[in-house]
């Protein structure tokens, strides 16, 4: 795969000036100047490492890169690297203050969202972040990048008459249907092996084997899940998420229906789907409830707030380009 897209990549070379030496021809494909922004230069090895993993994750399950498909995804990335330049020059022009309160209250939302500590913690495991240090200074960037472009673009909240009215056009949607956290253990409906390796058996057998050490206690479904689930959530011990009553997108119906009979913290009996056959097991559940104007403000906020980030988002960024002095050095 790596030597697929480095191959693509020379090809997109052709027409530069490419220098004599085997050396030089080396160090120019590796880290080169691709576009200046304000004088700052944008280096190639930036935009190559990032096209390098999403190449390796979207063959994974797609049909191998094409050479348009790869040049478009440089050119998006190049033009990504560019507008994260302009918000920081921006910041650093006209900086806005962020206080440690106003940090520890996003990354507690953070934290409840993702649905707790293990998720938070694997969160921070699967973006590479070291200390809690580490991601507190990217969220004070980004939430000094929103104070700033909300100045630029004299932005306002949204007021408590634009709340009730957002209330009644969203109110059906407010109804929370009855909602279950969801793990599983998923095989193929191929022979294997048991796991102590006695015998070949189908995934049923398979299936109710491990169910069997996690009913007598000998391992836990986390546990279960991390070392036989053949799903990528094994690497999240099983974990799902959150699944809705009446969401059959997300699941298949055969998990979706026995995941909302089964009750909290027992295993499942084999459930077969399109998917291959699962174990299912639920942490916890919630009951259906309609929020009220005041239970549902804090959402109706939040809603309105991206809705009128998004809309003027582009123009902020168009504001920024139109005000700097960005020239291609290569085009991708």
């Amino acid at each position: 795969m790596v030597k697929y897209l480095a191959l693509l990549a020379a090809l997109l070379l052709l027409g530069c000036d490419i220098p004599e030496t085997q050396a030089d021809k080396e160090n120019a494909l590796t880290n080169r100047v691709m576009a200046t922004v304000n004088g700052v230069p944008l280096m190639s090895e930036t935009l190559e490492l990032y096209i390098s993993n999403w190449g390796e994750e979207y063959e994974r399950h797609n049909p191998p890169v094409t050479y348009e498909l790869l040049k478009k995804m440089r050119t998006q990335k190049l033009e990504q690297m560019i507008n994260e330049e302009l918000v920081k020059q921006r910041i650093k022009e006209e900086p806005a203050e962020v206080s440690q309160e106003e940090i520890k209250a996003h990354i507690s939302k953070m934290i409840d969202d993702l649905g707790g500590s293990d998720q938070f913690i694997n969160y921070l495991q699967e973006r590479g972040y070291v200390t809690l240090e580490e991601l507190e200074k990217d969220v004070e960037d980004d939430l000094e990048a929103l104070k700033v472009f909300t100045r630029d673009m004299h932005l306002k909240k949204p007021t408590e008459e634009d709340l009730k009215n957002c209330y009644e056009e969203l109110k059906e949607r407010l109804i929370m249907p009855e909602r279950v956290w969801l793990s599983h253990i998923q095989v193929s409906l191929d022979k294997r092996l048991l796991p102590d390796g006695s015998k070949e058996v189908y995934a049923d057998e398979y299936l109710r084997y491990i169910k069997d050490q996690i009913d007598n206690k000998y391992t836990t479904f986390g546990k279960a899940a991390g070392t036989y689930s053949e799903c990528r959530s094994s690497q999240h011990e099983g974990m799902v998420g959150e699944l809705r009553k009446g969401d059959t997108n997300s699941v298949p119906k055969a998990i979706h229906d026995a995941a909302f009979k089964l009750a909290v913290s027992n295993v499942s009996d084999v459930v077969v789907s399109p998917l291959g056959a699962h174990l299912l097991y639920v942490t916890r559940r919630y009951p259906a409830y309609t929020n009220s104007y005041e239970e549902a403000k804090p959402i109706l906020l939040e809603y309105l707030t991206k809705e009128i980030l998004d809309k003027n988002r582009d123009a902020w960024l168009l504001f920024l380009r139109n005000r700097a002095d960005i020239h291609y050095v290569e085009i991708p």
